[in-house]
């Protein structure tokens, strides 16, 4: 592999929800399994055009994966894909989705072939895989090359780190991400995932390079998981928020 501008992107998913799921109301398989082929598809073709330089997708609740499988034939692409799929769902569910999620993540950083593969220094990407962000390409070019940790974090209306899009490197994942998910479980915190990890974020002294707002304003299309509400309905919101970031960029909003 070339050692330098490597972009690995790594797709969570969980196929088929367990049954009692904290903030859940997409939980058919059937219909999730439909938004991660259709985002899928999307990130295949960001993969054949080299906007990225690999993809994993890993699925934490071991379900069939043959139809990303065939998706990946027709793009000629399965050298540069990893489908992962393995039962990671063994533990409570008032544990949270934020917990289960970066257990996965912890899974796929020791277990992925690719990710084994790659230098110290390539960047990893993780994107909740129902979700397409539309701006990848923007979002990765505009990536500060320093960083070892990037990520976009808000302030209004409450001090919050957006969980579906993250980058790191290894000296990232070893120092900060690596068994988060044990300091996120909602069981445990007064407060969400998204506001303990800001917190871990905010207090992190290990010496490392952390950028902690997005260049580009990430863009999502798909249904959010805990209300069934479409991205594309939030249109304004996203517009609202790219006023503010030219006007008031301090906001963090």
């Amino acid at each position: 592999m070339r050692k330098q501008n490597l972009n690995l992107l790594i797709l969570t998913a969980t196929i088929t929800p367990p049954e009692g799921a904290r903030n859940l109301a997409r939980t058919d398989p059937k219909m999730r399994l439909e938004d991660y082929k259709k985002a899928f598809n999307f990130y295949l073709s960001s993969l054949k055009n080299n906007q990225i330089s690999y993809l994993v997708f890993a699925d934490n609740s071991n379900s069939d994966l043959t139809d990303l499988k065939v998706l990946c034939e027709q793009y000629d692409l399965t050298d540069r894909v990893e489908l992962m799929s393995f039962q990671g769902l063994d533990y409570p569910p008032d544990y949270g989705r934020g917990y289960g999620e970066f257990k996965l993540i912890d899974y796929v950083m020791e277990h992925s072939y690719l990710i084994s593969q790659l230098p110290l220094e390539a960047n990893i990407w993780k994107i909740t895989g129902r979700y397409i962000l539309v701006n990848l390409k923007d979002i990765i070019k505009t990536r500060p090359s320093r960083a070892d940790f990037y990520c976009h974090c808000r302030n209004i209306p409450m001090s919050w780190i957006d969980l579906y899009v993250l980058s790191w490197n290894q000296k990232a994942y070893q120092n900060l991400l690596k068994n988060i998910c044990f300091s996120i479980r909602e069981n445990s915190i007064t407060n969400s995932a998204e506001q303990a990890f800001r917190d871990i974020v905010d207090g992190h002294s290990s010496g490392l390079k952390i950028v902690k707002r997005f260049r580009a304003l990430p863009k999502l299309e798909g249904v959010r998981g805990f209300d069934n509400q479409t991205y594309q309905d939030m249109n304004i919101k996203f517009l609202l928020r790219k006023i503010s970031n030219i006007l008031l960029p301090w906001l963090w909003i």
